[in-house]
């Protein structure tokens, strides 16, 4: 009976010692996050404020960029948005400092991953922003160019293109996102070698 007793003891006794140690660490994660919180939405306003003061919104209005924003249905526009990205971002920052503040370095690896292929998805973007911008003024010049001898063929030959110009930014996107690379690198070979 005694036995059982010590049994018991030391085991509450280390359970009870461990709750010990590790509530510091909790503690401590939930006021890393609640900062991280308080500066995300502080990074959020900041990020509005500058975004409006540049006018961002008025230079965008009426390109591709902003009619894709009212089909997403977001009325609060690009101020917003860019806000909510500056965010976010510092939110998965706070998160992963919080992780590891409990020792699940697990997470953090994977959340620092997703962290880490955020600038590829950025340049994925902007190498599709700058494909639609040269396609369409491509696409402009090709038609100018042949109006005089003949709309239909200027017409026909500006969206080839136009197209021909999207193919490379998608191709060049999807690369910069890393997904697929031998398979985009055989498609771009096969589209060169076609032209």
């Amino acid at each position: 009976m005694n036995n059982l007793q010590d049994v018991f003891f030391a085991a509450t006794t280390n359970v009870l010692s461990q709750i010990a140690t590790y509530v510091p660490r909790i503690v401590g994660a939930v006021l890393v996050f609640i900062l991280g919180v308080f500066i995300a939405n502080w990074g959020k306003t900041l990020t509005r404020r500058l975004s409006s003061a540049v006018n961002l919104g008025k230079l965008l209005r009426g390109s591709a960029v902003e009619k894709f924003l009212q089909r997403a249905d977001m009325p609060s526009g690009l101020d917003e948005l860019l806000g909510q990205i500056v965010r976010w971002l510092i939110l998965l920052i706070f998160f992963i400092a919080t992780t590891n503040l409990l020792g699940l370095s697990v997470v953090a690896q994977v959340l620092g991953a997703i962290l880490a292929y955020i600038p590829n998805v950025l340049a994925a973007i902007l190498i599709l922003a700058l494909g639609i911008l040269v396609a369409g003024l491509l696409e402009g010049v090709v038609k100018g160019s042949f109006a005089s001898f003949n709309i239909q063929a200027g017409r026909l030959l500006g969206k080839i293109t136009s197209y021909t110009i999207m193919v490379f930014a998608v191709l060049a996107a999807i690369s910069q996102l890393q997904i697929a690379q031998p398979f985009v690198q055989t498609i771009f070979t096969g589209f060169i070698a076609m032209l």
